[in-house]
């Protein structure tokens, strides 16, 4: 069965942050900040010859604060950047959630027509950290909440309630070509990152399982993980050889270099990413203004 998918990387904020935090301590300490993007992605196909789908991969952050209180300018909403690329919320069904830190698994109540897809370990592992003692399972000021909304958990179980949410124990193919794979305790308790099958071969989008290209390309992990680093560098070469060394056909989560290895052009306030075309689409890119 042959696939196709056009695969858009979207900024929809962006932050200050020391180069450390995604490039790996040593490498990267004491080298100043960097103007980091906050990114989730979509795409659209399906098998070759039948009617192209859209699935939207992680749903970007609630409000313009993380947990912790850091602030974010020029967040854009769920319908503004979809409309980037002919999208509106209420069409799509499916969601992949890549894991449920605030930047990553906020705004589910603007999809009020999609199934959510998301590792039953990584739910289950933040239901336990919340359940850490004292102050640890609550307060965001610490290490352990430093990510997590816990107003996106009540959100998410109103979901389950409603029957909208599918745990996956593992790896899936999700739609044709599609596969979600599973990174336990990488990141995050239950992270999973993403594999779309193309006509020109596969892509992956990352979620926060690879932060920047350097991190995959070095084999040197980030210096904010919640979980095993070892088990980071068994998924970047996991990756690394599904993608035959072609590092760039990566979606990460939070690389500025992403806008400039690909087609991009900025629209709004933020950065939109085409890394592929399938057959028959066409861009999205705007027309340049007349003069």
């Amino acid at each position: 069965m042959e696939t196709d998918y056009s695969i858009w990387a979207f900024a929809y904020a962006r932050s200050s942050m020391p180069r450390d935090f995604f490039g790996g301590t040593l490498i990267n300490s004491n080298k100043g900040r960097v103007r980091n993007p906050m990114v989730y992605s979509a795409i659209l196909g399906g098998e070759v010859g039948g009617a192209a789908k859209p699935i939207v991969i992680d749903t970007g952050m609630k409000g313009d604060f993380s947990p912790s209180g850091k602030g974010y300018k020029n967040v854009e909403s769920t319908e503004t950047v979809l409309a980037k690329i002919g999208l509106v919320p209420d069409e799509i069904e499916t969601v992949i959630l890549t894991h449920l830190h605030f930047d990553h698994a906020g705004n589910l109540d603007q999809f009020p027509n999609a199934e959510f897809l998301v590792q039953r370990a990584e739910y289950d592992g933040w239901k336990r950290a919340f359940e850490l003692p004292g102050d640890l399972g609550s307060d965001t000021k610490m290490w352990p909440m430093s990510s997590i909304n816990k107003n996106d958990f009540v959100v998410l179980d109103a979901l389950i309630a409603g029957g909208r949410v599918r745990f996956l124990h593992g790896d899936a193919e999700i739609a044709p070509g599609v596969h979600c794979h599973f990174a336990p305790d990488t990141h995050t308790f239950g992270s999973q990152w993403v594999e779309v099958r193309t006509a020109d071969g596969p892509y992956v989008v990352a979620g926060d399982c690879v932060y920047w290209y350097q991190n995959i390309e070095a084999m040197w992990p980030p210096g904010y993980v919640q979980g095993n680093c070892w088990r980071l560098i068994d998924i970047y070469q996991d990756i690394t050889r599904l993608l035959d060394g072609r590092t760039d056909r990566i979606v990460p989560g939070h690389d500025p270099e992403l806008f400039e290895r690909h087609d991009s052009w900025v629209a709004g306030f933020n950065h939109v990413a085409e890394l592929h075309l399938a057959a028959g689409q066409v861009s999205r890119r705007p027309a340049p203004p007349a003069s």
